[in-house]
């Protein structure tokens, strides 16, 4: 069996972690307003759809796969428009005030929302072969071969999302007003470009 394929599985999620892009801002700004488990579950979120297009690369789900090319143009403009409308309501939050850790409600449904803002985006299946022939790693996989490379990649994730949480948490308070409602301007305004090019792009 290829060992090897868990820790080319890690490899893998720090290099699409990094670059966190829409999760990433949600992270950061879930995290200052609400703590570190509103933050942590809402990489969690994108690290389980992470799981199941990687799935999806490493099996050839023909279904799925299938699924995913027929409606891929719908599919991203569900996204751009949900990514759009979550960066209005970061956009537009001035207030620090309400800094307590969150009901488990709450942060089931931070979860959901950023795995939904995760899953509609097909674009992910073609990273992860674009990563995976990068690396050159390549199938046929064994179902425990294929097992180890989604367990690497899923750790991988949860790690860089832990560690975001973490280090946000942990400035979240050195965070004054100002800082607060200037770091939501960015932060929802990158979101609102990042929604309306993937918009732009499925419907051009």
């Amino acid at each position: 069996m290829r060992y090897e394929l868990f820790l080319q599985g890690l490899l893998v999620a720090v290099v699409f972690g990094v670059p966190a892009g829409a999760i990433g801002v949600l992270t950061i700004q879930r995290t200052l307003r609400q703590g570190f488990a509103a933050g942590f579950l809402t990489g969690l979120g994108a690290s389980f759809a992470d799981l199941l297009y990687a799935s999806v690369g490493i099996f050839g789900l023909s279904l799925i796969s299938g699924m995913i090319t027929k409606y891929q143009d719908t599919i991203s403009i569900l996204g751009g428009i949900l990514i759009i409308l979550i960066g209005f309501r970061i956009f537009r939050k001035t207030d620090l005030s309400p800094r307590q850790e969150t009901d488990r409600k709450t942060l089931a449904l931070l979860l959901l929302s950023s795995f939904s803002a995760a899953i509609l985006n097909p674009a992910t299946v073609g990273s992860f072969l674009l990563a995976f022939s990068a690396m050159r790693i390549s199938g046929p996989f064994s179902l425990p071969e294929g097992i180890l490379l989604i367990a690497g990649i899923f750790l991988g994730s949860l790690i860089w999302w832990l560690l975001l949480a973490a280090g946000v948490s942990l400035l979240r308070n050195r965070i004054t007003e100002r800082i607060y409602r200037g770091l939501n301007r960015l932060l929802g305004g990158f979101l609102i470009l990042f929604g309306a090019t993937v918009l732009l792009r499925s419907v051009l």
